[in-house]
């Protein structure tokens, strides 16, 4: 078999973004399999938790990307707009745009996939943790 395609939870790249607050499984990119255009991630907040860090407005990054909820109730905050997010909600996010997410849910993480085009955004994350 040549290249490895094909990943699970226990192959990502794990770490962690926003001061801690939310957990990052990195499954495809440019160290997992080489990919140089995209990259994509599965979250994690736990329940009843914000990556907002206290007295800002949430964070913004130098390209857009997409979010798509896997699973529990919370929210997503672009600029002075909140959305819900739901399993099977996909949310565009501008590049530069401050925003965060919530979990709403006092008892379940917060899952859901991120995709940056193009790739790097997520090394950025890990480093600032």
């Amino acid at each position: 078999m040549g290249q490895k395609l094909a990943f699970t939870m226990d192959d990502a790249i794990k770490g962690v973004a926003h001061h801690g607050k939310v957990e990052v499984n990195i499954l495809i990119n440019e160290d997992t399999c080489g990919a140089k255009s995209f990259s994509l991630l599965v979250n994690k907040i736990k329940p009843a938790d914000t990556c907002q860090q206290e007295g800002t407005k949430g964070h913004s990054h130098e390209i857009e990307h997409g979010v798509y909820c896997l699973s529990g109730v919370g929210s997503i905050t672009i600029g002075e707009d909140t959305y819900p997010l739901l399993p099977g909600t996909a949310v565009f996010v501008p590049s530069q745009k401050l925003h965060y997410l919530t979990n709403l849910d006092p008892k379940e993480d917060l899952v859901y996939i991120i995709m940056y085009v193009p790739a790097g955004e997520e090394k950025l994350l890990l480093a600032k943790g």
